[in-house]
């Protein structure tokens, strides 16, 4: 009889899996993910940090998306 050997992984381990397969997801934004995972490798993932730098990339689409409208005028 051949036994299976299974490993169970702790959180932190399915964590970090989890972070280096996010970019791998199809229609993710990228900047986005490229946050939370910058977030994340410098131990800064929290509720504050995350919704700072979504405020950031919120105003930065928005200037962003102003400058493209001036452009075209």
């Amino acid at each position: 009889m051949q036994i299976m050997e299974e490993t169970i992984k702790s959180g932190k381990e399915v964590i970090n899996e989890f972070f280096s397969e996010i970019l791998n997801i199809q229609g993710v934004d990228e900047k986005t993910v490229e946050m939370l995972v910058k977030l994340y490798g410098n131990d800064k993932l929290t509720d504050k940090n995350i919704q700072n730098e979504l405020d950031g990339l919120k105003i930065s689409a928005l200037k962003s998306s102003k400058k493209d409208s001036d452009d075209q005028n």
